[in-house]
Formats: structure tokens, C-alpha cells, sequence
């Protein structure tokens, strides 16, 4: 798409750096020189640090020649500058009166640019007076300016998104898991704990398949979207629906739609730009695309299912809080609440299994269950990791620590085992140092996954204090040592270690006085912290640290220590 003369500039260069493409750093400097003495044989003339900057810029790109195009046809058109003062106010005026939803025309900014330069030629000196720009000149600086940004400014982000995109075309999918949307939503429903108390809106996040429009998987909680609502959603939609039967016996149909996308397009939220996602999806052989901010229309499946869950489901149910205030009207939503967690999620796979996927999507479109079981009977697999385990892990958080003594800390516990000790062994004697990445499961800190790389697997390692990290989720224990740190600083009193380091400093001035007396005196008499702790009667301290949660024991140990012999 670039002009004849760009293309031949950027195959120019491709082939003056070409032969050089194979040859080390090391012994780069002789080649250049004898492939300049080359070019000059045949009529060309090319400096060293041409040749270096184009070598740098093709291997930075990953051998993109696009990175050879000659960017002078990016220069500045060659007119009549004005005066930078006058470019300046040109600028403020069209911030302030053009870039706005009440509408200028040229004419009018005209005129305030002239008004504010008189104003100020009112103070200035006649050779020092700024001149009038002409009403073309306005005309330009508004065409060149960035037309989107002025538009989105005056009609607003969607009428401009609008106007500029009446039609986009998006990437494809020409089969089932090819590319797989992920959002979250906050639903329009109030759900009770098992003892009928209002936990508010669950949020849903959510996995759909683009091709065949199957949901592959959910995750309903309670948190603000993480990645951990992230990790259960991916797991869910990779795995199988075996325990529908069991669990829903109501649902009549087979969830069929399952396995790993091979392109997921998501957001930049935080939790999918996390280290934990990359790295899952890495692991994975997951593409991960993102999608440009408010750029909602290239995830468009996953929207449109959210409207049609509200209105097909949620806002049928007691306790929903409608999607706007004129539906909701008087409706008391918590009061109406009726609906158990367990029992939406019942409702929640009827709808997706027997309603949403057996209805077809339009006249040309079949049902996505019909689209999902054709495919499988074309020959269609669903792509899944080799063993659950790796499966798992791959999809938890990440983590980096060293090996200790003590194992691994993390947060305030210690993970440590036999073969977590070796690994450090091998470590050492390899010279790798005791770093080790590891992987974890945020709803159970229980035990970590440290990587082995010499055997290309997994040591499972508990931590220390099972009693207290069973089935214990980070977040739980994040607010248990937030709790903890708000009492010990509740306790803390800087007036009185104020008052105590002012009476050590004092107390040194006054040992300094006598210094090398008093230390000549000490040697003589042999003293030192040995002979003063020897003198203290044997005796032992005792540490007890309990902590409680709504009548569940958090912490509960007794430490002794033996300070002297």
C-alpha cells in the first residue's frame, strides 16, 4: 500500500544488509566495510552507520522489511511556518471552541483566534506584534487536526465509533475453538446464603466458542472480576461436562462443547493482562489477543449473550434487579430474593444446555449443540492437555522464590518437602542458584507446584501449617494478616519508642566521656554478654498468638524458646 518509491527505497536496503544477515555481532565491522567497497563497485554509495541503523531496525522487527520504509514521507509539508506564538493560540482556541459537542464553524474560531492576538498586541511593542492568520490557514490547522478525537469530543465516542466505521470486518472462525471470547458481567439478581441472607449480585465470567456460538464455560462468584474467576472459567470450558447427570438430572440435554481455544480474545482488564494468563496460555499453546479499548464489537458474541441470558433468565427470576430503574419501577429486589446460589446454578445449565444451545442463532444459522455434534461427526477433536494435573497447574498463578532452609515462603507460610530439599541440592550443584518458579491455586494455598526443571515436571509441596491452610483461599488469608497488621499497629505506641531511643542516645553521649577508661577497665575484668547472661537465672519465655474468624479457629501455637543454658 506504500507509494513505488518507498517500496523500492525498503528493497534497496533489504539488499545492501542481506549478505550481513548471517554474520555475527563479533565479527560484524570487517564485513561492513567490505560490503560498502562492494556497493561502491556497482555505483552506490551507503555510509557504515546507514548499514548499522538498518541492520538494528530489520533484526528489532523480526525481519519485517516494512521496517526498511524510508520515513521522510512523515516530514513536515514545506510552507510558510507562522509564528509559534500564533500557532499556539490557534491550537488553544480550537481545544476550547472547536473541540466541543456545541457546534463552531471556521468563521467563528477565525474570529477568536484574531480577537485573543489583538488582545495581547494590545500590550506588546510594534515591532513585537503577532500577525493575523489568514481564514484558509484556520481552515487547515482543522482539516489536518485529528478528526476522530475532534468528533469524539463534539458527537460523542459512539455516534463517532459510528461515522467512522458504519462497517468492520472481523476475523474470522472456520472451526469450533479456533477463536473463543471471555468476559464477565454483573448479573441482575440478588442470590441468599444458606441461611436466607443477601450476598448481593454475583458476577458471571464467561467463555464462548465464535464459530459454532456454544458457551464452553462459566465461573459465578463473588468477587470483582480477577483472575481467578479467570482460571475456574478457563477450566470449566476446558473440561468435559461429565457430572451434569449427576449433579442436574433436570437438565435433559449433553453439554457436548469443551477443550482449549486457540485463540483468546479478551480485554485489557488487569486480570488478562496478568503474568498468571500469559503464562497459562503459553504453557497452553493459547494465543492470547486483546482488544483495542472500547472496541466492544470484537467481542461481540459474548455481549450479545449477556442480553439475551438477562432477558431470557435473570430478569424472570424473584430478586432480579432489572437491567435499568424505569423496568425495575418500586420492585424491592432483596426482599423478593428467594434463590439459593446452588439453585440458580441448576436454572443457570438448564437454560444454557436445553434453551440457549439447542435454539438455532438465526434462518441460516443451526443451533450451536447441532453446529458443535456436525463438526465432531466431520472428524472435529477438541484439543485438551495430556493429564489433568498439567492441566490444572498450568492454568493456576505463578509465582518466583528461593529455596530456604525452611522451604518456600510465601505470604507468611512455608511449603517444604523432602524432594522440594533435593531440587535445592541439584540446584546448588549446577550452580543455578535456589530460585524456583511455582505455580498455586488461589482458592487453596494449601500446597504449591514448584517446577522441576530437570525432570520437566511438578513437585507437589505442602505447607507447613495444614491445620490452618486447608482448603483456606488467599484472599481469606490476605484479610486474616491484614487484621492481624491492624491490631499490632493498634498496640504500637511511637511515643514511648521515641522516648526510649532519646534516653539510649543520651546514655551514649555519656559512656562516650569515659570511653577508653571504662573499656580498659572492662578487659581487665573480662566482662562481655556471656558473663551477663550467666547471671540471669535460667528461665523460658512463652509466645501464644490466637486469632479467630466468625467462631473459626485461624491461628492457635505456643512457642517456647530457652534463652540461656
Amino acid at each position: 500500500m506504500l507509494s513505488i518509491e518507498q517500496q523500492e527505497g525498503a528493497k534497496f536496503r533489504h539488499f545492501v544488509i542481506e549478505p550481513l544477515l548471517v554474520v555475527s555481532d563479533n565479527t560484524l565491522k570487517p564485513y561492513i566495510k567490505g560490503r560498502i567497497e562492494q556497493l561502491e563497485k556497482l555505483g552506490h554509495k551507503v555510509s557504515e552507520r546507514s548499514i548499522y541503523r538498518w541492520l538494528g531496525a530489520f533484526l528489532e522487527s523480526d525481519g519485517d522489511i516494512r521496517s526498511l520504509v524510508s520515513n521522510k514521507h512523515n516530514s513536515a509539508p514545506k510552507e510558510k511556518r507562522l509564528h509559534t506564538e500564533v500557532e499556539l493560540i490557534i491550537e488553544q482556541v480550537l481545544n476550547n471552541s472547536y473541540k466541543r459537542r456545541e457546534l463552531a464553524n471556521p468563521k467563528k474560531v477565525h474570529y477568536e483566534v484574531v480577537n485573543e492576538i489583538h488582545n495581547r498586541n494590545k500590550e506588546s511593542e510594534a515591532n513585537e506584534k503577532l500577525p493575523y492568520p489568514s481564514i484558509s490557514t484556520i481552515r487547515r490547522r482543522i482539516t489536518d487536526s485529528d478528526s476522530y478525537e475532534r468528533d469524539k469530543v463534539r458527537l460523542g465516542h459512539e455516534a463517532t465509533r459510528k461515522k467512522f466505521a458504519s462497517a468492520r470486518l472481523l476475523q474470522p472462525a472456520n472451526r469450533p475453538l479456533q477463536r473463543v471470547e471471555v468476559d464477565h458481567t454483573k448479573l441482575d439478581l440478588i442470590l441468599l446464603d444458606d441461611n436466607d441472607y443477601p450476598l448481593g449480585r454475583p458476577t458471571l465470567t464467561t467463555a464462548f466458542d465464535k464459530f459454532t456460538g456454544n458457551l464452553l464455560g462459566f465461573y459465578v462468584g463473588f468477587e470483582p472480576p480477577s483472575y481467578v474467576s479467570v482460571m475456574n472459567c478457563l477450566l470449566h470450558a476446558s473440561s468435559p461436562k461429565t457430572y451434569i447427570k449427576k449433579l442436574y438430572p433436570s437438565v435433559k440435554n449433553e453439554w457436548l462443547a469443551f477443550g482449549l481455544p486457540e485463540f483468546l480474545v479478551v480485554d485489557r482488564g488487569k486480570e488478562f493482562t496478568s503474568k498468571h494468563l500469559i503464562d497459562a496460555c503459553l504453557q497452553l499453546d493459547i494465543n492470547l489477543e486483546f482488544t483495542k479499548a472500547r472496541s466492544t464489537w470484537k467481542k461481540g458474541i459474548v455481549d450479545r449473550y449477556f442480553k439475551t441470558l438477562n432477558e431470557g433468565l435473570i430478569h424472570q427470576l424473584p430478586g432480579t434487579t432489572f437491567s435499568n430503574i424505569l423496568k425495575k419501577g418500586d420492585y424491592d429486589s432483596e426482599k423478593k430474593a428467594v434463590m439459593h446460589l446452588n439453585s440458580f446454578l441448576e436454572l443457570l445449565h438448564i437454560y444454557i444446555v436445553d434453551v440457549y444451545s439447542q435454539k438455532p442463532r438465526s434462518l441460516n444459522r443451526p443451533a450451536p449443540a447441532k453446529m458443535w455434534k456436525k463438526a465432531m461427526e466431520n472428524g472435529f477433536t477438541p484439543s485438551i492437555p495430556s493429564t489433568k494435573l498439567d492441566w490444572k497447574v498450568a492454568l493456576m498463578k505463578i509465582g518466583t522464590s528461593s529455596i530456604q532452609n525452611t522451604g518456600i515462603r510465601k505470604a507468611h507460610l512455608f511449603y517444604q518437602s523432602k524432594e522440594l530439599s533435593e531440587l535445592k541440592i541439584r540446584l546448588v550443584m549446577k550452580g543455578k542458584g535456589t530460585k524456583v518458579t511455582y505455580k498455586y491455586d488461589p482458592s487453596d494455598i494449601s500446597k504449591v507446584y514448584v517446577y522441576n526443571e530437570f525432570d520437566k515436571d511438578y513437585l507437589e509441596v505442602f505447607c507447613t501449617n495444614q491445620e490452618y491452610s486447608q482448603n483456606l483461599s488467599e484472599y481469606a488469608h490476605q484479610v486474616f494478616v491484614d487484621e492481624t497488621r491492624e491490631e499490632e499497629k493498634a498496640s504500637f505506641k511511637i511515643e514511648e519508642i521515641a522516648e526510649a531511643i532519646a534516653k539510649i542516645v543520651q546514655k551514649a553521649q555519656e559512656e562516650i566521656q569515659s570511653k577508653k577508661d571504662r573499656q580498659k577497665q572492662a578487659r581487665m575484668e573480662q566482662k562481655g554478654s556471656t558473663a551477663i547472661i550467666e547471671k540471669v537465672k535460667k528461665g523460658t519465655i512463652a509466645v501464644t498468638f490466637e486469632k479467630k474468624e466468625e467462631g473459626k479457629e485461624m491461628v492457635k501455637k505456643e512457642k517456647t524458646e530457652h534463652y540461656y543454658n
